[in-house]
């Protein structure tokens, strides 16, 4: 479990995240949304121990991060950023298996565990056509599920997505979703996921939680979160809301 007590964080004195809480539980999915500067980053990357926070406290598996190495850390928590292009040539697999270096791999010295799990995460993610391609010869959404394969790789029980679905289309913003929810429900692992999309966090998460100014606002199930006044004071728009007639699920239309 990865749990957040009241944390802020401070950029040069000024405070873009402030008492925040919230636990991310094994076989659960947490979806983050908010507008653009709402602090949802940021509180990805204080989860992750990428950022100091400037008060309160978070624990990894009952231990405060701060207490953990690095190493410690990536073994348990898995991050997919939002996608960058490689700055070296570097095939998909070679990327992939980056994702073990927590174990004491890298190249040219990766275990056979280390190849079984990055070849799993590959075939996982759809990209066994795609492992001897460089990753700066594919398309933005093709290297945001290779991005998806490392972290998968890394086999952290944690998984933190930062907006893991922008440029890619219907069809593999659903598989990337439904990746993370077959390890959420299949092998216990906690994910907490940054989405513009309230459809997909309806139909996916298991808690919703709101953000606006840097501080969380509202939290719960999507069923209770996702309604009109609520995405009114977050997003200032006005929705239609209704159910998925497949899945029963919330869905979110804007009303121009």
């Amino acid at each position: 479990m990865l749990e957040a007590r009241d944390i802020s964080v401070k950029y040069g004195g000024t405070t873009v995240l402030a008492d925040a809480s919230l636990s991310l539980l094994p076989g659960k999915i947490t979806a983050i949304v908010g507008a653009n500067g709402a602090g949802k980053t940021t509180l990805i990357k204080a989860l992750n121990g990428a950022v100091p926070i400037s008060a309160g406290e978070i624990l990894l598996g009952g231990k405060p991060i701060d207490s953990l190495t690095r190493s410690q850390i990536a073994r348990e928590v898995a991050v997919v950023a939002q996608e960058t292009e490689s700055r070296f040539p570097v095939t998909v697999r070679e990327f992939v298996l980056t994702g073990r270096f927590a174990y004491g791999s890298s190249f040219g010295w990766e275990n056979a565990g280390d190849i079984d799990a990055a070849e799993r995460a590959i075939a996982d993610c759809e990209l066994v056509e795609l492992s001897g391609r460089l990753m700066n010869d594919l398309s933005g959404g093709e290297r945001q599920r290779v991005v998806l394969a490392r972290a998968l790789a890394s086999e952290g029980h944690v998984l933190l997505l930062d907006e893991p679905t922008a440029n890619l289309d219907l069809a593999n913003q659903t598989l990337m979703f439904r990746l993370v929810l077959e390890r959420c429900k299949k092998q216990e692992y906690a994910a907490a996921i940054i989405t513009h999309d309230l459809n997909l966090a309806a139909e996916f998460a298991d808690e919703v939680v709101m953000m606006a100014k840097g501080r969380i606002v509202h939290s719960g199930k999507p069923e209770e979160i996702l309604n009109a006044a609520n995405i009114r004071e977050i997003f200032n728009v006005e929705v239609l809301l209704d159910r998925n007639p497949s899945s029963g699920k919330a869905r979110v239309t804007q009303v121009y």
